[in-house]
């Protein structure tokens, strides 16, 4: 039977690599750290062979020997282990192997090191069940993360051919590239939702933001008709079901229950809410909540919520009944990370922005987050200045929507597209 390398033999292999072949640094630097790196003479050495080949150094042995030399660390590292890693491997073939197997073993170590600390957090009588949970959570998920295998480099060419074939296989359908709303003029304009993008949805309170995007869930994960124009022909296309799920961090199930009834049958909301309906529309609600089994969209209406339980809470999700789309009410009911206290709000609000950009990209879904506006905004038409902190928002969101009614009124309401994702 053949005896495998241990764990320092894989880590030596992969030092000796970046010895033999200067080519591998690049490689072996876009899958490993330090930090992967058990035996610490071979992790310094890694770092040594990483900072001589970004200064432009040659990194062949008789080279790297001089400038340990010259820095006054070959003692410690050791000539013995240089010229013992120059004669380890015959090639650089395997190097992709042993970083695979350095990459697995650190990964356990992390798995074993974050035990204690999740069994301290466990014992921490100071904090309630939740919010130990979100903070075991929050450790469990730096690991998945470190998991996620490196990005792959594409080659243009490749997705663009990649991106004709879905427009060809799309033409004469109606299907487009985005995730449609349902809301006619605002699929035009904007294209509905792309995979990957943070979406805001901005207005003052009570301006029907919650309603707005409890529609948008509905639609998307109840699929719908829509017409389209295509090289003179107009036909019906259709858009399936999406699974959607809608996290509420303002208003009960059984609120929006009630906002979903009203929006479906046009029933007014507060004859639902005070039981105040005829048999008629008794029936109507009925008919319209029995429909509602069918669909794709799901709610979840947490007591509080931080970005690391929504992240996880999507996770499972996708997993357990795939993701087409998120939509949060609302941001700045987003609670700080285990109680973290930011001096200003302005930054709580750009991490959590960042955060859930960060979501959409891992998922390959759009993330629609509903905002406040500024009481400033009353009144005259938003802008981007009138968005709470906008700034940090602006930096990281792909699109802004503001949703705009006249002092007074109570029906009609303007969608404001204040910044788009533009293509080309």
């Amino acid at each position: 039977m053949t005896e495998q390398p241990t764990e320092p033999e894989h880590e030596a292999a992969v030092v000796a690599g970046m010895i033999l072949d200067a080519s591998q640094i690049d490689a072996v630097v876009g899958h490993l750290s330090p930090a992967d790196f058990q035996h610490d003479r071979l992790r310094e050495l890694f770092c040594f062979l990483i900072d001589a080949h970004d200064a432009g150094h040659p990194t062949d042995a008789q080279s790297i020997l001089m400038q340990l030399r010259e820095a006054g660390v070959l003692k410690r590292i050791g000539a013995g282990l240089v010229g013992r890693l120059t004669t380890a491997i015959g090639s650089t073939a395997n190097v992709p192997y042993h970083m695979a197997k350095v990459r697995h073993a650190a990964i356990l170590r992390r798995i074993r090191q974050v035990v204690p600390t999740i069994e301290a957090i466990a014992d921490d009588d100071t904090q309630t069940p939740t919010e130990i949970l979100d903070r075991i959570d929050a450790e469990l998920i730096q690991i998945r993360q470190y998991d996620q295998p490196p990005a792959a480099v594409s080659h243009l060419g490749d997705d663009a051919l990649r991106l004709c074939d879905e427009i060809d296989a799309a033409a004469g359908t109606g299907e487009t590239r985005g995730l449609r709303t349902g809301l006619e003029c605002y699929d035009q304009i904007n294209g509905g939702f792309q995979d990957g993008t943070l979406n805001i949805i901005a207005a003052r309170p009570s301006n029907g933001k919650s309603v707005l995007g409890l529609q948008w869930a509905q639609s998307i994960g109840t699929g719908f008709d829509y017409s389209v124009s295509d090289e003179g022909n107009c036909f019906v296309a259709q858009q399936p079901p999406k699974s959607t799920l809608f996290i509420s961090l303002e208003m009960t199930r059984a609120e929006l229950s009630a906002r979903a009834l009203a929006s479906t049958t046009r029933i007014d909301g507060r004859r639902i809410n005070s039981y105040r309906v005829t048999a008629e529309q008794r029936r109507q609600l009925r008919d319209a909540a029995e429909s509602m089994q069918t669909t794709k969209t799901r709610l979840w209406q947490p007591h509080r919520a931080t970005v690391s339980s929504i992240r996880a809470t999507a996770r499972l999700h996708q997993r357990q009944h795939g993701l087409g789309c998120l939509i949060i009410d609302y941001m700045q009911l987003v609670d700080s990370e285990r109680g973290e206290k930011h001096d200003k709000e302005t930054y709580r609000i750009g991490d959590i922005c960042r955060a859930f950009k960060s979501l959409a990209m891992e998922l390959e879904i759009p993330v629609v987050v509903l905002c406040q506006l500024n009481r400033e905004a009353e009144g005259s038409l938003p802008t981007l200045s009138q968005l709470a902190d906008s700034g940090k928002i602006e930096q990281h969101a792909d699109t802004i929507t503001a949703i705009h009614r006249q002092r007074g009124e109570t029906d009609d309401a303007k969608l404001v597209l204040c910044q788009a994702l533009i293509l080309g």
